[in-house]
């Protein structure tokens, strides 16, 4: 099992040393601390990680991405997120960088304070936006603002699943964090039941193919698409599960390129056009494709797009 710890107390102060020198800017320093450390245990998983931040921090990509492949190396499973920062400096295919391992671990970490952090400091809105929109297309087709089966993939803490509670007459979530799904569990609707009415700890793409074919009326991914690269699987599991006029509804971060990138903040950005081509591979057809920022990072509003795809 992957621990963040060398095992050795001395040798983890040291990387503690080589963090803080990185986080005051002196690369240098960090790098070598990190060489000694190393140099006598070099199955430090987490130290071969910040040895590549700080390589990179100096301008030597080269020398960070051979440390990263080293953290691969000795955990296949990828706890510290080694291929996000590979697509980072482009020496993976973004679409090949998903490890959800690391998003994981990120988010279990995470639990205790990420309504707090999420709504207050970074202003996050995705729910409300996927049910204004969902409101917008339904009043627009005619049709009940009222789905039967709502799978909410990436569920975190229930944030989608209280914004959509009230419309959905059967509610499914899903998360890799089981601190996460914890909380989720504990959210209650105002009659006093739980807010979901099924939870799973699983990744996303596994939780739909355990779904029976044309089950779902409405499919969730709110800021969850951003911590994947590939969005084949997903898009083709809910065109799979849905039934015909049911919708996908998800936000992603977007970039004026093409395909898919990784930012520095480790997150995936979708663009328009390779979306639109994923959705329509999968036999899903886009009616609502809109410019819409989630949540604010650094000050500034974070590019997104805000997409409903139906059946």
């Amino acid at each position: 099992m992957y621990s963040a710890s060398s095992g050795d107390e001395r040798l983890d102060r040291r990387y503690a040393w080589a963090e803080a020198a990185l986080k005051d800017g002196d690369a240098r320093a960090a790098i070598d601390i990190l060489d000694q450390t190393l140099a006598e245990h070099d199955g430090f998983t987490a130290a071969w990680h910040l040895y590549g931040l700080a390589q990179e921090a100096l301008g030597h990509n080269e020398e960070a991405a051979t440390a990263w492949r080293q953290c691969l190396g000795l955990d296949p499973n990828d706890h510290v997120g080694a291929k996000l920062d590979l697509a980072r400096i482009g020496a993976l295919p973004a679409d090949q960088a998903t490890s959800e391992n690391f998003s994981g671990a990120l988010f279990d970490a995470y639990a205790e304070r990420f309504d707090s952090h999420l709504v207050g400091t970074l202003q996050y809105r995705a729910p409300a936006l996927l049910e204004d929109a969902l409101a917008r297309h339904c009043a627009k087709a005619g049709r009940p603002f009222r789905f039967g089966t709502v799978l909410d993939l990436g569920c975190g803490t229930g944030l989608m699943g209280e914004a959509i509670r009230a419309e959905a007459e059967f509610l499914a979530g899903c998360d890799l964090s089981p601190r996460m799904i914890a909380k989720a569990q504990a959210k209650r609707r105002d009659d006093g039941g739980p807010l979901y009415d099924k939870l799973a700890t699983a990744g996303l793409t596994a939780f739909l193919a355990s779904r029976p074919d044309a089950s779902a009326d409405l499919v969730l991914a709110a800021d969850v698409f951003v911590y994947l690269g590939d969005l084949a699987p997903s898009f083709h599991q809910s065109a799979r599960v849905l039934r015909t006029g049911g919708l996908l509804a998800f936000t992603v971060q977007s970039h004026d390129g093409e395909g898919v990138a990784v930012g520095q903040d480790r997150r995936f950005a979708h663009a328009e056009g390779w979306l639109r081509a994923g959705l329509g591979e999968a036999g899903l057809q886009p009616v609502l494709v809109e410019a819409q920022s989630t949540r604010i990072d650094r000050g500034r509003p974070v590019p997104g797009l805000l997409v409903l795809a139906e059946r």
